[in-house]
């Protein structure tokens, strides 16, 4: 039986995301969360509301700005991870804007 690393990649990535879905909850219903939350903090220089996609880019800025200050291989497996989720996310979202 061959393996393929891209294969053993989704693994684990489906078991971080699990795991931490056990731990903080499901990341779709915690971006929105967040999404309001950052647009609460930020309402007055802001002129849109942050959308749940946007909050998995700025997670995946964070991560990247994280990976320049020193090596943690946490950083690149999260980034990849939230780039996951936020593809995930923006796609519905756009599904669900071409709907209406």
């Amino acid at each position: 039986m061959t393996v393929k690393i891209a294969d053993l990649d989704k693994d684990i990535k489906a078991k971080i995301i699990a795991e931490r879905e056990k731990d903080y909850g499901d990341y779709q219903h915690n971006f929105i969360m967040l999404a309001e939350m950052f647009t609460i903090i930020l309402a007055d220089i802001l002129k849109k509301r942050i959308k749940p996609h946007q909050v998995g880019q700025l997670m995946m800025a964070l991560k990247l700005y994280r990976s320049t200050r020193n090596f943690k291989a946490d950083n690149y497996t999260d980034l990849s991870i939230y780039n996951k989720m936020t593809k995930e996310i923006h796609k519905k979202e756009v599904a669900k804007k071409d709907k209406v």
